[in-house]
């Protein structure tokens, strides 16, 4: 049964909760995982790196939390992902310490990823459903809140993808696989989604 999820802006005082349930929700997904050491720390590090990577854009108006933290989305604007991407790289030095080879995969990883995220759209850089609360409704009342929005800008919506039943799961909401590929031999398979044309 799908429950009813309040949906709102997330800001500077939501991260610390936000980015418990995206450790949770991103433990084995291959996008966050590649970049960091299987150790036994590893929910702690993925934290963190939600934490340092979302503070500076927290009050911008691009972090949606639906419900108590039960899921978010991370909806980047028209013309506001080069402002997302500046902000990532401004702590990626804060972030190297978290991953296995002093942050190397992950700069390798963001910028493939970067040089594929288009301008013209409203890109869906992150969401996330916690565990329990998977199956009720909150991955797409997230999706269609976001989908309203690009569609009263009048622009598509973008996002990737590292987990291979994600790709029907985003097709069901009009999303369609324009790319994939991997950054790297042994890096994540990743397939890059689209809405529209």
């Amino acid at each position: 049964m799908t429950d009813v999820v309040s949906i709102r802006a997330a800001g500077v005082e939501r991260i610390e909760a936000l980015a418990a349930t995206y450790a949770r929700a991103f433990l084995d997904d291959p996008i966050v995982r590649w970049p960091l050491p299987d150790e036994s720390d590893v929910q702690e590090r993925i934290r963190q790196v939600f934490a340092s990577i979302y503070l500076g854009i927290a009050d911008d108006g691009m972090i949606w939390e639906a419900g108590d933290a039960a899921g978010f989305a991370v909806w980047i604007p028209v013309g506001a992902a080069e402002e997302m991407f500046e902000s990532d790289a401004a702590v990626q030095a804060s972030l190297a310490p978290l991953t296995a080879d002093d942050g190397e995969r992950y700069r390798v990883l963001w910028d493939w990823i970067e040089e594929r995220v288009p301008d013209d759209v409203w890109y869906l850089d992150a969401i996330g459903v916690e565990p329990s609360r998977q199956g009720q409704g909150v991955g797409g009342a997230l999706l269609r809140h976001g989908l309203e929005a690009a569609r009263a800008a009048g622009v598509d919506a973008f996002l990737e993808t590292g987990v291979a039943s994600n790709v029907p799961l985003y097709e069901r909401f009009g999303f369609h696989v324009v790319q994939d590929g991997r950054p790297t031999p042994d890096g994540p398979r990743i397939w890059f989604m689209r809405t529209g044309g």
